[in-house]
């Protein structure tokens, strides 16, 4: 969980690198993606990628 309120990171884990999960400075590039709460708050989704290809393999399987 982040220490910012309305920020939200999420992250693989068991990955090459540890990800920076206190700012959007992380080497692996984040998508960073605004999500309105119902009070109309602007908070945010801080999506980190892995470094070690595992999103190329997801859903192969199925």
């Amino acid at each position: 969980m982040s220490a910012h309120p309305g920020i939200v990171h999420t992250y693989p884990v068991n990955d090459l690198i540890e990800h920076e999960t206190e700012g959007d400075d992380c080497a692996c590039g984040p998508t960073i993606e605004p999500i309105k709460a119902e009070t109309g708050e602007m908070n945010w989704h801080i999506l980190h990628h892995s470094l070690d290809g595992r999103e190329q393999h997801e859903g192969a399987d199925q």
